[in-house]
């Protein structure tokens, strides 16, 4: 339906890249307010926390036209307790052509990070430093995308639409030795992941009231991400052999790599805004993704919607199955809150199955 034009632009292939602009709208604010008319804008914000996961994200859309938004956004993430957090800014644009189409784009930076995972501890006594294992990584990325809306008033509507992101990854390594305040790197190697993402996503409307919505996605990576910045077999046997106990480190490197895993799967996997109780935190790089959703208006202020996700993770790394449902409540014309819950379960290949619990909490206001 047309008038349901804004909602629905929120809501298609590419809309997510759109929702961005907080500081955007501090510098282009009073600017654009001279504007004859100019469409809608918004602020975002949404925070995600599990079992040691946590993403939070400000977002928004600064309305420049009657059918173009400027966008621009922060979101961070931690996958792990004990990592890092992930910072990504980015800014895009996102216009209506015409009743029925959206086109959009974005580019986003995310920030070097890094985690540090102790091998051996410093002896000051014995005058032997310690040695510690440093791998991050950062990003650059480019989002398009367009969609298509039947946008009528009939009992039966539709929207159909396609996006792409192509990623870099810079993947660092270092070694450190630490002896008291001094760090000295010891070793420094990195390599380059390029990672490309298709998505289709469709959805059906009925009477205005019920809404069946399918997405999904596929990756292609320029190497295998399994084992892209990661310590290599040689330089293991190197570490192996320098440092006392070679099961103990064997066991801390398998945890680094787990780390890592678990760190860039959620990086490349999909845009850091799309992680949330919908879709789960991923535990390793996905091959695909599906999520078939059910959405449902209660009333003018109420809408609730229950979603599945399926993510198959790259060879050798399982599945992982997310169950969630979310509730809308809109408080007046300028105002929605929303919380979702979720249930993830992911199934390795090579370990026993672990399951872990998503809640989200966000909220809008539009003006």
């Amino acid at each position: 339906m047309q008038g349901d034009q804004e909602i629905r632009r929120r809501s298609g292939g590419m809309a997510a890249c759109a929702r961005a602009g907080l500081v955007l709208w501090a510098l282009w604010g009073p600017g654009t307010a001279a504007g004859a008319e100019r469409a809608d804008s918004s602020l975002t914000l949404e925070a995600s926390a599990g079992h040691g996961d946590a993403l939070w994200s400000l977002l928004g859309d600064v309305g420049v036209g009657e059918a173009t938004y400027l966008t621009l956004g922060y979101t961070g993430a931690r996958p792990e307790s004990g990592t890092a957090a992930t910072h990504q800014l980015s800014v895009g644009v996102d216009h209506l052509a015409g009743d029925h189409w959206l086109v959009s784009g974005a580019v986003g930076v995310g920030l070097a990070k890094g985690s540090d995972t102790e091998l051996t501890p410093e002896s000051p006594r014995l005058d032997i430093p310690g040695l510690t294992a440093r791998t991050g990584y950062s990003s650059q990325s480019l989002q398009l995308g367009a969609a298509w809306d039947s946008a009528g008033f009939a009992t039966w509507e539709y929207g159909l639409d396609a996006g792409l992101g192509v990623s870099r990854y810079p993947l660092r390594r270092q070694l450190l030795t630490i002896a008291g305040d001094t760090r000295s790197v010891r070793y420094a190697q990195e390599d380059i992941l390029w990672a490309a993402r298709p998505t289709l996503g469709g959805r059906l409307i009925w009477d205005a009231r019920w809404e069946l919505g399918l997405r999904g996605g596929f990756s292609f990576y320029s190497e295998d991400p399994l084992t892209a910045g990661q310590f290599t077999d040689a330089e293991t046997a190197t570490l192996e052999a320098q440092l006392e106990s070679k099961v103990a480190t064997r066991k801390l490197l398998a945890r680094l790599r787990r780390r890592q895993l678990r760190d860039l799967g959620t990086a490349v996997t999909r845009r850091l805004e799309e992680v949330n109780a919908g879709t789960g935190f991923p535990s390793a790089p996905a091959r695909f993704d599906v999520k078939p959703s059910l959405t449902w208006r209660l009333g003018p202020a109420l809408r609730g919607q229950l979603s599945y996700a399926f993510t198959r993770y790259v060879p050798t790394q399982g599945v992982a199955h997310v169950v969630a449902t979310r509730w809308t409540v809109r408080l007046g014309e300028t105002v929605r809150m929303w919380a979702s819950v979720a249930l993830q379960r992911d199934v390795p290949e090579d370990g026993p199955a672990e399951s872990s619990g998503l809640l989200t909490l966000g909220g809008e206001y539009t003006f």
